[in-house]
């Protein structure tokens, strides 16, 4: 987070804007010149500090991230741009409009999210939902009840009260299927998907774990966070460890691990539902490569979509 420092020179004070980058265990400094006093509008000066940030990362991109074949520094230095942009957008609008651009989000991820597993919601309805404005009679009550699940687990994992475990994994799950008519907590009976078995009932309980010190050590390396967040998603899909909303739960914790690593989400659209499950079961049999160009260019649009979004 940029901190604005005053310095004196000749006991006369000047303000700079500067931001810290962690760089081979070490704090490289970036810093953009304010003026002699602080000036009300920051955002010219974000723009800059962002051109600053982009620049020391590309020169450093190699130092930062372990290449793969299609996390190459070619994918990796567009992701960081795209990243770095929207931070620096992020901090040039108000609270009001920061929280606005979250609630549309959130809008547009249950929508999405939720027609992947067959919703048959408008986004204009999701938003009547959400907002808890005018619902049209013919709307089903399971239908409304999912998206007012979804929000609040949406709304759960982004403002930081959970964590990444089996407890609240199984919490996460609950919150979603509350007052549906679906068994919570891990599965109870086999559960085939495109004609293919997931993790038997009696390994669920095990795999998760094995998952959850494998994210614990990826986190930690050099891989890009994407890369790993996207290993995760595959993985805990093919697990299927619940009877039904091993998407929606899917997606949410695809989203909190990029937000627990400092990156934005990523919204997979329902128009590319078909290649988004193509994609995951190539990786399933592992030809993740499909998955990963996927993965890439989604991730791409979700940022330039909330760049964009942030403009109104």
């Amino acid at each position: 987070m940029p901190q604005i420092y005053k310095k004196f020179v000749k006991n006369k004070p000047f303000f700079y804007l500067t931001e810290y980058i962690r760089i081979n265990k070490k704090n490289k400094k970036i810093q953009v010149y304010l003026g002699k006093s602080i000036p009300n509008d920051l955002s010219h000066y974000y723009v800059e500090l962002s051109g600053k940030e982009k620049r020391l990362t590309q020169k450093n991109l190699s130092d930062l991230f372990a290449f793969e074949k299609i996390f190459n520094q070619e994918q990796i230095g567009k992701i960081e741009d795209l990243r770095i942009e929207l931070k620096y957008r992020m901090l040039s609008l108000s609270d009001a409009k920061r929280e606005r651009l979250w609630n549309r989000y959130a809008v547009q991820f249950i929508f999405e999210s939720n027609a992947i597993e067959g919703s048959r919601l408008s986004k204009a309805e999701v938003n009547s939902i959400v907002k808890n404005s005018y619902i049209k009679k013919n709307i089903e009550r399971r239908e409304i009840r999912e998206v007012r699940n979804s929000i609040a687990a949406f709304n759960f994992l982004r403002r930081g009260r959970f964590r990444l475990n089996q407890h609240q994994i199984i919490n996460l799950h609950k919150a979603l299927m509350k007052d549906l008519p679906t068994n919570t907590g891990y599965k109870r009976v086999e559960i085939i998907v495109n004609n293919k078995t997931t993790t038997p009932v009696g390994g669920v309980r095990r795999e998760m774990s094995m998952l959850l010190e494998w994210w614990k050590k990826n986190k930690k390396s050099a891989r890009h966070p994407l890369a790993a967040a996207a290993d995760w998603h595959q993985r805990f899909e093919c697990i299927h460890p619940f009877e039904d909303g091993n998407g929606r739960v899917g997606r949410l914790l695809l989203n909190f691990l990029l937000w627990e690593s400092g990156y934005p989400p990523i919204l997979f659209l329902y128009q590319n539902r078909k290649l988004y499950f193509s994609a995951l079961d190539q990786a399933d049999e592992g030809r993740k490569n499909k998955w990963y160009w996927y993965v890439i260019r989604a991730y791409k649009n979700s940022i330039k979509w909330l760049l964009n979004e942030s403009k109104h």
